[in-house]
């Protein structure tokens, strides 16, 4: 019979709980193969879709809340799976959250800014009252409703600002808007999705503007909690894809071109290749940290946000000089602010 002392009886019972916190390991290691896996065959629907717009949320979560089980457990397998997990996280989302020192344009020819008003938030006088407080070049508005467009018509700071203005508005999410402090010509507008595209006449040259609004995903959600269970995002595609041919033509053309709008898609979800190919996207080009713009709207009080679906992109000779993110204002999405140089 074997004979084990005090000290070798509690060290067994140590490794013994120490391997029950390393069965947790499968949990970051399941996650990561199911990013390698998405990268190569990316779900289009369902809750694996879902999971795939909350990617970066999943990696951020396991690692909090098993690292210090980890550590204080003394579980090395489960460990060895976080630091594995950790190092594949940076690989897969340090290109969006860090950017080279000095890698912005130098000069700022254009600022510009992008804005989903979300319909039903503010009064038609704070709509303008916000709007005239920036001072840009070029102004890209979503969800634009009829009593805060006529309350931004009638604003005598933001006619003089913006002498020129394209207002499209709508009910509830489908309205748009482009305000400029410099002259445009060829204006069109659109539903399905509710876009606006003109040829803005900079003082470095004519610049092509697409803004634009896709629909959001159907997403299926559990009362009361209204936790979300299923996802279909099949009719936000073809919106996009909409989007995308007038994209290409202005590519095709050489033309300088500058994509504004809430295209509520994130980065980790195929639809955004689709929508970013051959494009410079400004954040992942010069943004710091992950550049998120929009927040629900139970915690919109808080100053931060969730997912980063506020885009601008470029195409051609104009490059990103700086860009940053406003969430201090009430309202699901922040203003996108970005500065470029545009180039003969």
């Amino acid at each position: 019979m074997t004979n084990l002392s005090g000290s070798g009886l509690r060290s067994r019972i140590g490794a013994a709980h120490r391997s029950r916190w390393d069965l947790l390991a499968v949990l970051p290691l399941a996650l990561l193969a199911f990013t390698v896996v998405a990268a190569v065959a990316p779900p289009r629907s369902g809750p694996l879709a879902l999971a795939l717009v909350l990617e970066v949320h999943l990696f951020i979560l396991t690692f909090a809340v098993l690292a210090p089980i980890a550590v204080l457990a003394r579980a090395r397998l489960l460990g060895v799976a976080l630091l594995i997990v950790l190092v594949s996280g940076g690989a897969f989302f340090g290109p969006e959250w860090v950017s080279l020192p000095g890698g912005g344009a130098a000069r700022h020819d254009l600022t510009v800014m992008t804005w989903n008003l979300q319909f039903g938030t503010r009064t038609p006088a704070e709509a303008a009252a916000q709007l005239a407080s920036v001072d840009v070049d070029l102004i890209a508005l979503q969800e634009l409703e009829p009593d805060p467009s006529a309350a931004i018509e009638g604003d005598s700071v933001i006619a003089a600002r913006y002498p020129y203005r394209a207002m499209e508005p709508g009910q509830m999410a489908s309205g748009v808007a482009i305000l400029s402090r410099y002259p445009f010509e060829n204006v069109v507008s659109t539903r399905d999705p509710s876009c606006l595209e003109l040829i803005v006449d900079t003082p470095r040259g004519p610049l092509r503007v697409i803004n634009a609004h896709p629909g959001h995903a159907d997403i299926s959600t559990v009362t009361p909690l209204r936790l979300p269970i299923d996802y279909n995002p099949s009719g936000r595609d073809a919106e996009v894809a909409t989007v995308r041919t007038r994209i290409e033509a202005a590519v095709a053309g050489g033309e300088r071109l500058i994509v504004l709008g809430d295209y509520n898609t994130t980065s980790s979800e195929p639809e955004y290749s689709v929508l970013a190919h051959g494009l410079r996207d400004t954040h992942v080009q010069i943004g710091e940290g992950p550049g998120w713009t929009w927040r629900p709207s139970r915690i919109t009080f808080l100053p931060v946000a969730f997912l980063r679906i506020d885009l601008q992109l470029t195409a051609g000779p104009i490059f990103p000089a700086s860009t940053s993110v406003d969430c201090s204002l009430p309202g699901d999405h922040c203003r996108l602010f970005g500065d470029y140089e545009i180039d003969g």
